[in-house]
């Protein structure tokens, strides 16, 4: 029964022994059975044991080996040692006797590394291994960023960039920039640009404790994407300058945008760098010029062309349509034969004008009516609104319309129009009262022998058709020849009459 008791009393094996008690503590501390403790340098160790009976042997061991050993003879001990570990894993061991056996075991991390990163953008390491020494990327315009590990809390990141720009290695100039971020947390994200060519980087990440991790690497720019154009202009106009605005855009750096007049090579330079240096203000370029039309069309063909430091090069065409000529447009030119007055309505647009003059004229005799100048600012304007009234006449009338602008001067001549009542009445060859033209006989409308008959038979074809005052007004019209309306029509770009006028016994 005695061995039995025994085998398991010390079988209890870490477990304190009755009435022993063992303490620990590490730079403040409390180690615990089993447990681990984490230092950054080599720590002091506090140890105090207390027992019912003397304590006859004290073993400190680190990594199973015996770091100090004691006999106090007591039933107290209190001792305060430096601890020399190894980096990373160690195992500290208190062995006390007294009545029994008494241990205390605890993991020791002695942790010396700085903060490691493991890259995402623009290439991807893994925790252990650092980037290659060259990285090559396709813009200038990267982000660096990766995801922090470390056992201490990261409260700076420092990052290098310097490029060496210039025409060659022998004549160049160098450009550094540096970049700071405070408590990044547990990941980090920065924005760099890069010359095109080659950009040394030094990134450096230190701990609370000051343990620094620094990586350096080179990233090669190898730029082959050209610049973008995106433009704004009309295709049409009738002004002899024009307005081109615009954006272009690179990934490393613009050199140079211009916009060329394709048929005589005529430039204008619309922005110009003159070195390679990394410059944030030359990723984009908004531009706004005007540009001079010729009458010639073939002359108002432009080409945008962009470059960038890489020498790639985008070119964008455009073609603008310079036609100077206003558009009139008439909406009504109607005759009112009673007033013998026309109203003439509608616009005069598309072009810069300057002066609009309005007439009519007699379309028999070829004489000027009446004049209205409806537009003389002293100025130009792109559109002149026309209601006008003019004196006819009731033989027929053409209004002419002449416009003066920017590059010369536009006419144009219309018929105005009869209302269809008025053409009826002639039909029926019954006169209007106050109409300019006598009605010809219906034998005379329709047979051209009649054409050669006296005016007596006119008057006594008049006579079965009407009386009393009607057959004093035939009397008179028959001492005169005989008028057929007269009307005119547009065609090729003229006028042409159409019908005919019977004067001293023929037709003209």
């Amino acid at each position: 029964m005695c061995v039995l008791l025994l085998f398991l009393h010390v079988g209890a094996g870490p477990a304190a022994a009755q009435g022993t008690a063992i303490n620990m503590s590490m730079n403040g501390e409390q180690a615990v059975h089993g447990d681990e403790i984490v230092v950054l340098e080599d720590p002091n160790a506090n140890i105090t044991i207390s027992a019912e009976t003397r304590i006859d042997l004290i073993e400190l061991r680190v990594n199973g080996d015996t770091y100090r050993s004691y006999s106090p003879n007591s039933t107290n001990f209190d001792r305060s040692l430096p601890l020399e570990l190894d980096p990373n894993d160690n195992t500290v061991e208190i062995i006390a006797k007294a009545d029994g056996v008494t241990t205390l075991q605890t993991a020791v991390t002695k942790y010396t590394a700085a903060p490691s990163v493991r890259y995402t953008s623009p290439f991807s390491t893994t925790v252990s291994g650092g980037p290659n020494s060259t990285i090559n990327v396709t813009s200038g315009q990267i982000t660096l960023a990766g995801d922090l590990h470390t056992l201490l809390d990261v409260k700076r990141i420092r990052i290098e960039r310097t490029t060496n720009y210039g025409p060659d290695n022998s004549n160049s100039t160098t450009d550094r920039r540096f970049h700071r971020i405070s408590n990044p947390g547990e990941s980090f994200s920065q924005d760099l640009l890069l010359a095109n060519g080659k950009n040394e980087i030094v990134a450096e990440y230190t701990d609370s404790q000051g343990r620094t991790n620094t990586d350096r690497f080179t990233l090669i720019v190898d730029d082959k994407t050209d610049p973008v154009i995106e433009f704004d202009v009309v295709n049409e106009t009738y002004t002899d300058t024009v307005r081109i605005s615009g954006t272009v855009q690179d990934q490393t750096k613009l050199k140079r945008v211009e916009i060329n007049r394709t048929s005589n090579n005529g430039s204008q330079v619309l922005m110009l760098s003159g070195n390679a240096k990394p410059n944030p203000d030359r990723l984009s370029y908004e531009f706004d010029t005007t540009v001079e039309l010729y009458n010639d069309n073939d002359d108002n063909v432009f080409q945008i062309t962009a470059e960038d430091t890489a020498g790639n090069i985008r070119n964008r065409t455009l073609s603008i349509t310079y036609d100077p000529e206003p558009e009139i447009q008439i909406t009504d030119a109607t005759t009112d034969v009673d007033t013998e007055t026309v109203r003439v309505t509608g616009k005069i647009s598309e072009a810069e004008i300057s002066r609009v003059t309005v007439e009519t004229v007699n379309s028999a005799t070829g004489d000027r009516l009446d004049i209205v100048r409806v537009y003389d600012a002293g100025g130009f304007t792109d559109e002149v609104s026309l209601d006008q009234k003019l004196t006819a006449s009731r033989q027929g009338t053409i209004v002419n319309v002449l416009v003066v602008y920017r590059s010369g001067q536009y006419s144009t001549s219309i018929t105005a129009e009869v209302p269809d009542t008025n053409e009826s009445i002639e039909t029926n060859n019954t006169a209007p009262s106050g109409n300019v033209s006598s009605v010809q006989s219906s034998e005379s409308a329709n047979t051209t022998q009649d054409t050669t008959e006296d005016s007596s038979s006119n008057k006594t074809t008049n006579e079965s058709d009407s009386s009393g005052e009607k057959e004093k007004q035939t009397d008179k019209e028959s001492a005169s020849p005989t008028l057929l309306p007269i009307r005119t029509r547009e065609a090729f770009g003229g006028i042409v009459i159409v019908g005919g006028v019977y004067l001293f016994g023929h037709w003209v």
